[in-house]
């Protein structure tokens, strides 16, 4: 992997949203190997994504965002959504501390691919399913998508407070966009 870029929307929800902040979490951080194959669908590849390296709400990224995500959160809020999402409440980074995804079918969907893999989160596998568009250009592989990822696919309770008045909502929206490239070897 020579390049990747992850970006999940998560928004806020309940009667209390008001109170809330929607979040840009992103990563520059995945690593992993791709093994390409004819057919396309003999083809694998596992990835890791260090949780330490989940960047939440920078600037720059919720001004990317739109306009659900305005830039103007403090640093102790930025600070404590971190720790939240990192905390043994929802991710217990400290426990795990890399989610692991690994392909376990690809077949193709229209003018793309749609890849099942296992999602090993809380140490525990979760299969998934991920739109993939793929754009072989040389030696690079460059793979992008986007989609809807509900919390409970991957086994984790969105935050809450009061009594769930405030809460983060179900679905999340996560767009990729990762690089490999031909081993040389």
């Amino acid at each position: 992997m020579v390049a990747s870029d992850v970006v999940v929307k998560v928004y806020r929800d309940g009667p209390l949203a008001h109170l809330g902040h929607n979040h840009v979490i992103s990563t520059r951080a995945v690593t992993g190997r791709i093994e390409l194959r004819e057919p396309l669908a003999a083809s694998s590849f596992s990835l890791a994504l260090p949780l330490d390296s989940l960047v939440v709400d920078d600037g720059t990224r919720r001004a990317a965002a739109g306009p659900d995500f305005p830039d103007d959160l403090t640093v102790e809020d930025k600070e404590g959504t971190r720790r939240n999402l990192l905390g043994p409440a929802l991710l217990d980074a400290a426990r795990f501390p890399v989610l692991q995804l690994d392909s376990e079918a690809i077949t193709a969907a229209g003018a793309g691919y749609q890849v099942t893999a296992r999602a090993d989160v809380l140490g525990v596998p979760r299969q998934v399913t991920i739109p993939v568009t793929l754009e072989r250009t040389g030696e690079r592989l460059p793979a992008s998508g986007e989609f809807v990822l509900r919390h409970a696919e991957l086994g984790l309770t969105p935050f809450s407070a009061a009594l769930g008045a405030l809460r983060v909502r179900e679905d999340m929206e996560v767009a990729f966009r990762l690089v490999a490239q031909e081993d040389a070897s």
